[in-house]
């Protein structure tokens, strides 16, 4: 097998255990919520604070991972993108990735499924599809779903640009997912990653606003991707253009020989 094929199937079996993780959570976290019998614990805004860490640390390990260091670790099609845009993935591997990640989605559901039986296609489960609250149109969702996306691409492509930083990079990505997940996912979804919505909507058959989750987030990926690309070429106020002439001095310190009519004499 190929590095670049190898590189897409190990995309998809991630995707697949992470849409596994996730589906798995929302069973056992959020369709057990009892809302008659009260309590804290009992809302699905309280069992978030424990979903929310689940999916975004679940990213965090998989970057950390042999397999995520092998691929880049996306797991998500607008990373993908993103990656390629910041020059860091292969145009030719982009469409496998995003393929990949898709596939794995549908199967790592599926599997899901098959693990915990009926209750993942009930109402309380769902496959772990999301949906906005009431009263959200499909522009505030894409809107919300874009701007998160622009935020954790911009700070992930800040991170790896730099030597200082780039170590805290992946612990970063989760920290904002989840972050994103306890303020938008009762709201918008929060969602910010096409594979994570397309099996759930999928096997659940609630594709209506399919569309906005898949393609918001790749917009705001570009986005923010060309915008983090500007900024890093612009040059510095402080610093030297590259094209002027170095004073004399620098030549002299340089050990060179001045030819200046001082030097002569």
């Amino acid at each position: 097998m190929s590095t670049h094929r190898r590189a897409a199937a190990l995309e998809l079996v991630m995707t697949a255990i992470m849409l596994f993780i996730a589906v798995t959570a929302t069973r056992w976290l959020m369709g057990t919520i009892d809302s008659g019998s009260g309590g804290w614990w009992n809302t699905p805004q309280r069992r978030l604070l424990a979903v929310a860490p689940i999916a975004g640390y679940t990213v965090t390990a998989f970057m950390l991972s042999p397999w995520g260091r092998a691929t880049g670790g996306h797991l998500n099609p607008a990373i993908s993108l993103a990656m390629w845009r910041y020059g860091r993935t292969p145009g030719r591997d982009v469409l496998p990735f995003i393929t990949a990640q898709l596939l794995g989605s549908v199967l790592g559901t599926a599997a899901a499924r098959l693990a915990w039986g009926p209750a993942i296609a009930g109402r309380a489960t769902d496959y772990a599809a999301v949906a906005p609250a009431p009263g959200w149109s499909w522009a505030a969702i894409a809107a919300v779903e874009a701007g998160t996306m622009f935020v954790i691409v911009a700070v992930a492509g800040i991170g790896i640009s730099s030597r200082r930083f780039g170590r805290y990079t992946p612990w970063a990505v989760g920290a904002l997912i989840t972050s994103q997940i306890i303020a938008f996912g009762t709201r918008s979804g929060g969602v910010a990653n096409p594979a994570r919505e397309f099996g759930p909507a999928l096997l659940s058959g609630h594709t209506a606003l399919l569309p906005v989750y898949l393609l918001a987030p790749a917009i705001g990926s570009l986005a923010a991707a060309t915008a983090v690309r500007r900024a890093q070429r612009r040059p510095r106020a402080d610093l030297p253009s590259p094209t002027a002439t170095p004073p004399r001095t620098a030549a002299v310190g340089a050990g060179r020989p001045s030819t200046s009519p001082s030097s002569a004499s």
